[in-house]
């Protein structure tokens, strides 16, 4: 079954190849890529163990995603088949999410001006947010562009430093607050705000603002959130600081990614109440007060690690609805991990083959 469930990642990867690359280099880059892909996927349908192989694959996208659209920054440049400039990322989740009232806004002036349809990028851009609702909320730790930075960082050591199980009471619904106060400042200023002050992965783009001094102000202010949330707290503390207290998109997802029909749930059967997954949790989804059913908050990064800790088995995927349609019990963790690897590595398949290619081309040999 390990087996067929990997070959089905892999024919539908290479499919997708098929119809969308014509150049030879990069055929085969891909090609490489979906075998391992397909290889890391056998490992965790065959072994059961989620969290290894799925941060393998995560940390590369991420880094991949880097080397790709800030590769002259980094000195990456120069390929048949990549232009050297730097490339604008097409659309970024963390930053409609936190404007969105922004986009309607456009979209209702582009409607009223009669040239809607030259305003089509912004279309695109409300279907690229509705990608992610296919996974829900796995998309902040399976196919996330940025979500492996914090987690490579958090993977450095192998035991935490600083130990960090819980938050204050409150604190978890930090990025549910930076969300809503995002939301309202731009659409009043009519500019991406959490883009303009917040986000680190801003440090290797062009400032919005002319003004010299604000470019000065924003650069202190992505460097410190970036050097504190993205590299230290994940470093010292093995958990995603970022990702779980400061990105909108979490708190996005938190709410719209409950359309997804996949859900982690422990039972109360099975539980033997040793709070392994709590110290485990990297994005502190799992509250320890609350009822062993209700313990698993809407947070949750389906990444699969409280479930690789727990010693009773007492965690896993479900479906909803799975007892009413009979869903045999392991079905919902096949189908969920089967989704998983597809959507995130056809989102993989934009850019980790690509950036594959001009690390080979930057090789000495």
């Amino acid at each position: 079954m390990s087996a067929a469930l990997a070959t089905v990642v892999i024919l539908t990867l290479g499919m997708l190849s098929a119809f969308t690359t014509r150049e030879a280099p990069l055929l085969v880059a891909k090609a490489l890529w979906i075998c391992a892909i397909g290889f890391m996927a056998y490992r965790v349908f065959l072994t059961g163990i989620i969290g290894r192989w799925r941060s393998v694959f995560f940390i590369i996208l991420a880094w991949s995603f880097v080397v790709h659209f800030k590769a002259q920054l980094i000195g990456l440049t120069g390929s048949a088949f990549i232009t050297p400039e730097i490339q604008e990322v097409p659309y970024c989740h963390i930053a409609m999410s936190s404007s969105f009232l922004n986009y309607l806004y456009q979209q209702y002036l582009a409607l009223m001006s009669g040239s809607w349809l030259k305003w089509s990028p912004l279309t695109w851009g409300a279907l690229w947010l509705l990608v992610t609702l296919a996974l829900g909320q796995a998309w902040c730790s399976w196919a996330c562009m940025y979500g492996g930075l914090d987690s490579g960082f958090s993977k450095i050591l192998r035991k935490p430093l600083v130990k960090w199980r819980g938050l204050p009471k409150g604190l978890r619904d930090l990025p549910a607050g930076i969300l809503v106060a995002a939301l309202l400042i731009s659409l009043v200023t009519l500019k991406p705000v959490f883009c303009l002050w917040m986000c680190p992965l801003k440090l290797g783009t062009g400032f919005l603002e002319p003004d010299t001094l604000k470019n000065m102000l924003q650069f202190l202010s992505f460097f410190f959130i970036g050097l504190f949330f993205l590299v230290l707290l994940p470093l010292l503390t093995k958990k995603r600081a970022f990702c779980g207290l400061i990105c909108p998109f979490g708190a996005w997802q938190s709410f719209f990614g409950r359309i997804n029909p996949y859900r982690v749930k422990i039972d109360p059967d099975k539980c033997t109440l040793c709070e392994k997954c709590v110290s485990a949790c990297p994005t502190f989804a799992i509250d320890k007060d609350r009822p062993i059913e209700e313990r698993v908050l809407p947070y949750c990064n389906r990444c699969g690690e409280c479930m690789d800790v727990c010693p009773a088995l007492a965690i896993d995927y479900h479906l909803v609805g799975e007892k009413k349609l009979g869903i045999p019990n392991t079905w919902p963790r096949r189908l969920f991990l089967l989704s998983s690897w597809m959507v995130a590595g056809a989102v993989s398949l934009l850019f980790v083959p690509e950036a594959l290619l001009r690390l080979w081309r930057c090789l000495p040999l």
